[in-house]
C-alpha cells in the first residue's frame, strides 16, 4: 500500500522550466550493489517472493474456512496463510516472506510500539502484544517475517504506529522480535521530509542488526508517490537505491472493483491511484534500468489464486509479466483455500509454482523493456544470464491472435544459425532461426526464453519510449516519421510497434533505425532526424544512463517545452537538466545503464 498520494496532492503537469545542469556520460555497466543503509551484509539480491494480506484483505476482519469469527484473530489468520503457504509448496518454490500489512500495530502513550489488540478498529482480536512467537511460528514454516509501517505519524489507515519520531526504538523493536523486513509506506510524509525518514529509518535498522546475523530487508515505497511526469519521481528512484533493497514504483493494484475488468485494464475512473494489471505493467516496465542485483522496482501484488477478479489466462499473463521485469512476486489470495482444496486450485498453484518462469524473474542480469507496444500485443524482453533473452508476447485484445516473434526485433542477428528457444508454459524446447510463430488467446501470453548459443550475442533492440504525461496515461514512443528514409525528422508518435519506431542500440553509441540499418539518429539542435550511420560524428554517438538521459556530443534529448502529452512537441538535443521527465527515455539495453 502507498496511497498518500489523495492526502498531499498529485501534479500531473511537468514543468517548463527546470534548471539545467550538467550530469556526467555513462560509464561501465552498473555494479550490483546489494548492501545499502541498512545492513553491512548482502540480502535482497534476488527479487522478494512471499505474501502480503493487503490487495485482497486490507485491513478487513476474517473468520476461518468454516465461517466462524469468535476468537479468532488476525495473528492466527496470518498464521493459518503461513502454514497453507508451506502446505500447497509455495514455500518450497521460492514464496518465503510473508509480510502483514497497516493495522497490525498500536503505540503505547509512551511512543512503544506494538501489536494491536484489536484488527482495524473491527471487534476482532489482532497480535500480540510482543511479535515474537508470531515470527518464531512464521520462521517454524520456513518463511521470513515482514511487517508494515509507515512514514509518518499515522499509518496510511490512521493507526499512530509510524515511524517518524521513534525510527531507533521501532528497529531495535523489530530486530528483537526477530523481523526480517520493513515495508515503509508514504502517509505522513511530503516530498519535503521523506528522504529524511527514509534515510533515518534506514539507518536506524542497520543499528539495530549491526551485532545481528539476522538483518532485515528494507521495502521502500518511496517512488509510487510520484507520477511518471514528475522530476521527484526520478530523483526518488536515485536517493532510495542507495538505503534498501526493493520499492514501488506504481499505484495499489487493487482487486475488487465495480467492473470486475478493472482489475485487468487501467481506467479505473476517478480513482487514478488503483492500478489494474496493464497500468501497473506500463508504470513499473519503463522504470527497468533501474533493477539489478539488490535493487528491485516493485509492480506490487500478484492477483493470482482465490476470487481475485482475474481469468486464468489474465493470472497467468500477470505472472509471466512480473517476472519479465523482474518483479517481486508477492501473492495476495487467500492460500487456505488453495490447501484446502488443491485440486480445485491446481491451476493457479501451477501458475505460482512455474519453475522456469521463476527463474527468469530471479535472474538478476538486467530487468525487462518494453521492446514493443501496439494496440493489441505488448512485447517485453529482459536480458538474462550467457546473453540469452527472455520474450514475453502479451495479446492484450479480447480474440486469439497469431503472432511471430522476429528475433532482430529481440536482438539477435545472424538468423541463419539455430538457436534453442524454450516454450515456458509448455517447457518444451526448439531449435529456431529467424522467428517463432504462435497462437495466444485473449488477455493471455506466450512465453520463451531464447539463448544466443554459438550465433553470436544480441544487441539492445526495441522502442524508445517518452516518460508517461501521468498514471493511466499512456506514452510516446521516438518515431521515425514518414518511414525510415535519410533526412527523416525523428519525433513522438504514438506506439505502433511498427519498424520504423524499432531502434537498435549498437556497442559504439549509434542507435540504428531497424528498419534500415544504415541509417542513425543524428542529435540535431532543430530536431533530431536520421541519416546515413558515421561512427565519427559526435552527434551520432549516444550514451545512456540510469536517470534515463539519451546524451549524444554533449547534449540530451529534449521535448520541447516539457510537453509529454503533446505528439507535435519537436524532440531535438538541448542542455542537460537534472531529473527533467522530457529528457526520461525508456530504452532497451544488455545490462543496466550505469548512474
Amino acid at each position: 500500500m502507498a496511497r498518500q498520494h489523495v492526502a498531499f496532492g498529485f501534479g500531473y503537469a511537468v514543468l517548463a522550466v527546470i534548471t539545467a545542469v550538467t550530469v556526467l556520460d555513462s560509464g561501465p555497466p552498473a555494479i550490483a550493489d546489494p548492501i545499502a543503509a541498512n545492513t553491512s551484509t548482502a540480502i535482497g539480491v534476488k527479487p522478494m517472493m512471499g505474501f502480503n494480506n493487503w490487495a485482497r484483505f486490507t485491513c478487513a476482519a476474517q473468520a476461518r474456512l468454516d465461517g466462524t469469527r469468535t476468537g479468532y484473530s488476525f495473528q492466527q489468520f496470518m498464521q493459518d496463510q503461513a502454514k497453507a503457504m508451506k502446505d500447497t509448496g509455495l514455500v518450497a518454490a521460492g514464496y518465503t516472506n510473508l509480510t502483514v500489512d497497516d493495522c497490525w500495530m498500536q503505540r503505547t502513550s509512551a511512543g512503544y510500539l506494538h501489536g494491536a489488540a484489536n484488527w482495524g478498529g473491527s471487534s476482532q482480536p489482532g497480535f500480540d502484544w510482543e511479535l515474537t512467537d508470531y515470527a518464531d511460528y512464521v520462521h517454524s514454516q520456513g518463511m521470513e517475517t515482514g511487517l508494515y509501517s509507515t512514514s509518518g505519524v499515522n499509518t496510511c489507515q490512521g493507526v499512530p504506529g509510524g515511524v517518524q519520531g521513534h525510527e531507533q526504538a521501532d528497529a531495535n523493536s523489530l530486530a528483537y522480535w526477530g523481523v526480517d523486513s520493513l515495508k515503509l509506506d508514504n502517509c505522513g510524509t511530503t516530498f519535503d521530509n521523506r528522504q529524511q525518514e527514509f534515510t533515518a529509518t534506514a539507518r536506524a535498522l542497520g543499528a539495530a542488526t549491526a551485532n545481528n546475523p539476522r538483518k532485515i530487508l528494507f521495502n521502500e515505497s518511496a517512488p509510487a508517490g510520484a507520477s511518471p511526469a514528475q522530476a521527484e519521481k526520478y530523483r526518488t528512484m536515485d536517493w532510495v537505491r542507495g538505503l534498501g533493497q526493493m520499492w514501488r514504483v506504481s499505484p495499489d493494484i487493487a482487486v475488487w472493483h465495480a467492473n470486475p475488468a478493472s482489475a485487468w485494464d487501467w481506467q479505473h475512473g476517478a480513482d487514478y491511484y488503483e492500478g489494474g494489471v496493464l497500468q501497473n505493467l506500463t508504470d513499473t516496465v519503463a522504470l527497468a534500468r533501474y533493477n539489478g542485483p539488490g535493487n528491485h522496482n516493485d509492480a506490487d501484488m500478484l492477483l493470482i489464486g482465490d476470487n481475485n477478479q482475474l481469468t486464468i489466462a489474465e493470472q497467468r499473463s500477470q505472472f509471466a509479466l512480473w517476472s519479465a521485469m523482474g518483479s517481486p512476486l508477492m501473492i495476495s489470495t487467500d492460500v487456505r483455500r488453495m490447501a484446502a482444496d488443491p485440486t480445485a486450485y491446481a491451476t493457479q498453484l501451477g501458475i505460482l509454482k512455474n519453475a522456469d518462469i521463476i527463474a527468469v524473474d530471479q535472474d538478476t542480469t538486467a530487468g525487462g523493456y518494453l521492446a514493443s507496444r501496439s494496440p493489441g500485443v505488448d512485447v517485453v524482453v529482459k536480458p538474462l544470464a550467457n546473453g540469452a533473452r527472455a520474450v514475453t508476447v502479451l495479446n492484450k485484445g479480447t480474440s486469439s491472435t497469431n503472432y511471430t516473434i522476429d528475433l532482430a526485433r529481440v536482438g539477435f542477428g545472424n538468423l541463419t544459425c539455430a538457436r534453442s528457444a524454450k516454450n515456458l508454459w509448455t517447457h518444451t524446447t526448439s531449435q529456431v532461426t529467424a522467428s517463432i510463430t504462435t497462437t495466444i488467446p485473449a488477455h493471455d501470453n506466450a512465453m520463451y526464453t531464447i539463448a544466443a548459443g554459438n550465433c553470436g550475442a544480441a544487441l539492445p533492440v526495441g522502442q524508445i519510449q517518452a516518460a508517461q504525461p501521468g498514471f493511466q496515461a499512456a506514452a510516446f514512443c521516438l518515431d521515425a516519421h514518414g518511414g525510415a528514409t535519410a533526412g527523416a525528422s525523428v519525433g513522438l508518435y504514438g506506439c505502433t510497434g511498427n519498424n520504423n519506431q524499432q531502434w537498435q542500440r549498437k556497442a559504439n553509441g549509434q542507435i540504428a533505425s531497424l528498419a534500415n540499418t544504415g541509417l542513425c539518429v543524428s542529435g540535431e539542435t532543430t530536431g533530431l532526424k536520421l541519416a546515413a550511420c558515421n561512427a565519427n560524428d559526435a552527434k551520432q554517438t549516444w550514451t545512456y544512463n540510469r536517470a534515463g538521459q539519451l546524451k549524444a556530443n554533449g547534449l540530451c534529448a529534449d521535448i520541447a517545452g516539457g510537453a509529454l502529452d503533446n505528439v507535435n512537441a519537436t524532440v531535438a538535443t538541448y542542455s542537460c537538466g537534472s531529473y527533467q521527465p522530457n529528457q526520461t527515455w525508456s530504452a532497451p539495453f544488455s545490462t543496466p545503464p550505469a548512474a
